[in-house]
């Protein structure tokens, strides 16, 4: 009986063990399957889950440091100067000198006067010094200057500009509006003047120039000043800029 009894029990046992088995072999088996196939889904979709490097726009960042455009900063400087501007944002408006952020409805009686074929004579025109409107000869627009607006506009406005400047980030709403206002006769041209003061002033303006490798320089031109009137312009954040408008 015993003996039995024992038979019975080396059974059941030998049954408990084949069928734990069956069951561990079976949930191994699913889980392989399930794993592989998240795996693969990962993969076929361009998620890394063991990377954690921040992403980097490389060529910008070898051309933000290469000094390759010096030389082109220095160069709107120095006309800048030549032409009379001593602070920013310095606009000429057809030749004519208008001296830092004037509300739009100044910008604006400048415009509509030269559009009505007369002389601006308005009071903010004139230099605080002499008392003279001061109206020069500009050089003639090229396609590597940067512009937008009208082609060929009846009125051109080149501001000399910089993105530290917390003046230009004010002005920078009133130019577009000028642009939105008349879109088929004012053209703009933006021009460098980062004053030496400012401590991201001329790296900034090398990022838009290593933007405009890349055709965006307007995208680097709006982001520049949403750090500035975040007062957030550094080295770190002009990088960052430059991945989130897709540069290389």
């Amino acid at each position: 009986m015993a003996k039995q009894d024992n038979k019975q029990f080396i059974f059941g046992l030998a049954i408990g063990i084949a069928l734990i088995s069956s069951i561990a072999l079976i949930g191994l088996v699913i889980y392989i399957i399930t794993g592989g196939r998240a795996a693969c889904l990962a993969q076929c979709n361009g998620v890394n889950n063991n990377t954690s490097e921040p992403q980097t726009a490389k060529e910008f960042e070898q051309c933000l440091d290469s000094g390759k455009y010096d030389q082109k900063i220095q160069a709107d400087q120095s006309l800048g100067v030549q032409l009379g501007v001593r602070g920013t944002p310095a606009s000429f408006i057809n030749g004519y000198l208008l001296s830092g952020a004037l509300p739009y409805e100044a910008v604006k009686d400048v415009v509509d006067t030269l559009l009505a074929g007369e002389e601006p004579d308005q009071d903010f025109l004139k230099d605080q010094e002499t008392g003279e409107i001061v109206k020069v000869d500009m050089p003639q627009i090229t396609s590597q200057d940067h512009q937008k607006g009208a082609e060929n506009g009846e009125i051109t406005i080149v501001k000399f500009s910089e993105f530290e400047c917390p003046y230009c980030a004010s002005f920078k709403p009133t130019i577009q509006r000028i642009l939105d206002e008349y879109p088929n006769k004012v053209t703009y041209v933006f021009k460098h003047f980062p004053l030496s003061f400012h401590q991201y002033a001329r790296q900034a303006a090398v990022a838009s120039e290593c933007a405009a490798e890349q055709d965006k320089f307007w995208e680097m031109y709006d982001k520049l000043f949403e750090l500035n009137a975040t007062q957030n312009l550094n080295t770190a954040n002009i990088k960052k800029a430059a991945v989130e408008i897709g540069l290389k």
